[in-house]
């Protein structure tokens, strides 16, 4: 007989990496919100700034390249590179690993792969939603992007619910754009008439599932099997990140009482925003995690997570 207990442990355990190493560059602006009337809950969070009064985007960057190996390169292979490592010394298998996860990249600073990158290391290392599938291992043409959603990942509860998490980053100079096409791109992965697009997914995830204990991965391969009772228990959820340029780029650790009433506006006018495309796309008693992330530049972090992958 299963034990669920040590299974969600040890499902737990698959989420890498702590929320310090990326928030420290990502403070969050006041409370998570529920925005009214859905189920979303929107966390903002603007870049900290170093003590020259530079907002940390060259931090973030590194913080996303280091990501690389984990957001592209599946379990299995990394465990056997360390493995090699441990009884050889050399180091040369992780360091080929490292190379082949940037070369995966798209090299345009117009791709949305950073966005996708960042929405990986918050699933992981804030919500700790360990990913499914690394997708971007399956690629076959490096300046093509992945199809389907931009991250799969997952929570496993005591009640043996498997909640799976569609993730979708967009990073565009407009807040509104932004918004807009977030919610578009994710509604067929939540809708109830979104089957198709699921199972597209869902397929990969069979098939190359991102976990290397066997035990756990045969728990888990039972929630994708159509013939298992356990495919009732599977609970769909949103995980979004919108990014995009904000003006006047605030300080948030020392905002005066009138900046903080601004930034607090513009907060309330993007909640709303999000309630109204909600609803046009069909999704408002979907849960969703939403990270709302305004920026200097946008297309500057793109170069900047690029250039720290060193491509040209």
């Amino acid at each position: 007989m299963v034990d669920e207990a040590a299974v969600v442990e040890q499902f737990l355990e698959l989420a890498r990496g702590t929320s310090s190493s990326l928030i420290n560059f990502l403070p969050a602006f006041e409370d998570a919100v529920t925005v009214p009337g859905t189920s979303t809950l929107v966390r903002t969070h603007f870049l900290a700034h170093d003590a020259n009064g530079t907002p940390a985007v060259e931090q973030l960057a590194g913080a996303m390249a280091s990501a690389t190996m984990d957001f592209c390169i599946p379990r299995s292979k990394i465990e056997r590179a360390f493995a090699e490592y441990e009884e050889t010394r050399s180091t040369a298998a992780i360091m080929g690993l490292d190379e082949q996860a940037r070369n995966l990249f798209v090299k345009s600073e117009g791709s949305g792969e950073g966005g996708e990158l960042l929405l990986f290391l918050l699933m992981e290392r804030v919500l700790q939603r360990p990913q499914l599938i690394s997708k971007m291992a399956l690629k076959t043409n490096t300046e093509v992007h992945v199809h389907g959603s931009d991250g799969i990942h997952a929570s496993l509860a005591d009640d043996e619910v498997l909640d799976i998490h569609w993730g979708e980053s967009k990073l565009y100079k407009s807040s509104s754009e932004a918004f807009r096409a977030c919610f578009e791109s994710i509604a067929p992965y939540l809708r109830p008439d979104g089957d198709s697009r699921r199972k597209q997914d869902l397929l990969l995830v069979r098939d190359h599932l991102n976990v290397t204990q066997i035990q756990l991965a045969a728990h888990l391969l039972e929630y994708f099997d159509e013939t298992n009772p356990k495919t009732l228990k599977v609970r769909w959820n949103g995980v979004c990140l919108v990014g995009f340029n904000h003006g006047n780029y605030p300080n948030i650790a020392v905002l005066d009482e009138a900046q903080q009433q601004a930034v607090s506006k513009a907060v309330s006018r993007w909640h709303k925003t999000v309630g109204t495309r909600l609803e046009e796309f069909e999704i408002v008693g979907v849960n969703i995690d939403l990270f709302c992330i305004p920026m200097p530049d946008v297309a500057d972090l793109r170069a900047r997570v690029l250039k720290r992958m060193g491509a040209k």
